[in-house]
């Protein structure tokens, strides 16, 4: 209780000393900064996670595959790696794991085939259904 009660005189104490009139603004000064102001675009720009895994379409589609196997695909993650828009994780979800774990299956199979062809077609795929 002792400790409450000194904080509360230590409060009140910093509130009598300090005082509004005591600080100034300069109307100049703040007008010259705003004037020497650079607005800069952001150096960084939003991507898709594929192109934040390195670019490869080889390592995207082995790191979909991996996500989609560890059970991840229930929720459509591998989708998300594979730079599908994020609109699928919740139409994954709400078929229970895009219907009944069907589709992460046929997907995972078809990575798998795209590995083996070397190719990249499933990149950036909007549809719910990437083999359709």
């Amino acid at each position: 209780m002792k400790k409450l009660l000194a904080a509360f005189v230590a409060i009140l104490a910093f509130a009598a000393v300090a005082s509004a009139t005591n600080y100034s603004v300069d109307e100049a000064s703040i007008d010259a900064l705003f004037t020497e102001a650079v607005v800069e675009a952001p150096s960084v720009a939003i991507s898709p996670i594929s192109a934040s895994i390195g670019g490869d379409s080889t390592v995207t589609n082995v790191v979909a595959l991996v996500v989609d196997w560890i059970g991840l695909g229930f929720f459509g993650i591998h989708r998300l790696v594979l730079g599908t828009n994020p609109l699928n994780c919740i139409w994954y979800t709400l078929t229970v794991g895009g219907i009944f774990g069907v589709i992460p299956l046929v997907d995972g199979i078809l990575l798998i085939v795209d590995l083996i062809q070397g190719s990249a077609s499933w990149l950036d795929n909007p549809a719910f259904i990437m083999w359709i």
